[in-house]
């Protein structure tokens, strides 16, 4: 197997202000290459990605271009913030697991998002003199796997969700209360929360303390959650999961999962999102695509945007939209969303 790394030195981004249209402000971003590289005779490229958002975040992609996959590869990759010692940064790294790629991919590209935010670029211990930073990008090649072999031990799948949700139902070590609307009380674990969510890690253990200290120890108070969908957030916390396997997710209303989509994006659980995003997007109709427009600008859902745009280029879905209770909520809200649509709807005509 042959590996090897190389540091990539990248400009300061420059986080502009999003432009403002109707008094709103619209996120964009802005791609650029920062190295290129032939590593194994395959032609690698990376790019940064800078996210113009209010928390302000870039993204790494690394991609072999068309026609550069000329022999089937199996590859490991991981990207590292450094610091100005040249150690990479634990809490900003990435890495994907060994796999294979084949010439019938015309293209293949591997993306970390968020991995740096803006917050991080302003320490010292990461910021170089001029305002750049530096990557570490390693790589590990080794022989296709075309055929698996007879194995003599079987690894069965990790049990780690199950094991950490043991722990939230049994209540064993806990050191943090949670008390949301309604009087409901959730014990948890201040450190599994904090290794999952960089806001609860902020909250419990950096500068925004919303706590109160007891006898009994730390309780905050979140008043403007429901104690559903706390219990499904912190089971989502535990085992990257929403719910136990014996429930059935469609037996769950459509305003649940916004709620959750609500708390995944105030506690930066990316994963948790999409997966309320995906399900959103499968029910989508003309009384809720009001409602899922203004929540996909308000909580930045660029995909459950798009699926709303698509549902509305049919004339007929939009005409029943016209006449919902949400097409006004949505012209008196989000006005900048609804010139974005009738901007798609524009070129859709067009062409």
């Amino acid at each position: 197997m042959a590996s090897e790394h190389h540091l990539i030195k990248i400009a300061a981004p420059q986080f502009f202000e999003c432009p403002t249209t109707f008094g709103a402000r619209t996120p964009y971003d802005s791609t650029t290459s920062c190295w290129s590289s032939n590593i194994g005779g395959y032609d690698w490229q990376c790019n940064y990605t800078t996210h113009h958002s209010s928390r302000g975040t870039v993204s790494l992609t690394l991609l072999l271009p068309h026609g550069n996959i000329r022999e089937p590869l199996n590859a490991r990759f991981k990207f590292s913030l450094v610091d100005r010692e040249g150690r990479p940064v634990l809490s900003r790294t990435r890495a994907s697991s060994f796999q294979n790629w084949t010439t019938t991919q015309h293209r293949w590209e591997w993306t970390c998002d968020d991995i740096i935010t803006k917050d991080d670029l302003e320490q010292p211990e990461y910021r170089l003199d001029d305002g750049s930073f530096t990557v570490r990008f390693d790589i590990a090649l080794k022989p296709f796997a075309a055929k698996a072999t007879d194995a003599f031990v079987t690894v069965p799948p990790s049990d780690l969700h199950q094991h950490l949700g043991n722990l939230l139902e049994c209540k064993e070590g806990t050191d943090v209360t949670f008390q949301v609307a309604g009087g409901d009380m959730f014990p948890a674990h201040r450190c599994v929360l904090a290794a999952r969510s960089p806001v609860f890690r902020a909250q419990l253990f950096g500068e925004m303390k919303e706590s109160k200290q007891t006898t009994g120890g730390i309780i905050i108070a979140i008043e403007d959650m429901e104690a559903q969908v706390f219990s499904s957030l912190l089971r989502f916390i535990y085992t990257d999961s929403l719910m136990e396997a014996e429930e059935d997710d469609d037996d769950w209303p459509m305003e649940h999962y916004q709620h959750l989509l609500v708390a995944a994006d105030r506690y930066c659980l990316e994963r948790m999102k999409l997966i309320c995003q995906e399900k959103l997007c499968s029910h989508i109709c003309a009384n809720s695509v009001g409602r899922m427009l203004a929540l996909a600008d308000q909580h930045h859902c660029p995909g459950l945007k798009e699926a709303c745009f698509d549902f509305l280029s049919s004339s007929t879905n939009l005409d029943l939209f016209t006449e919902t209770d949400g097409f006004e909520v949505l012209s008196d809200r989000c006005p900048a969303v609804l010139k974005e649509l009738l901007a798609k709807l524009a070129t859709v005509l067009i062409d």
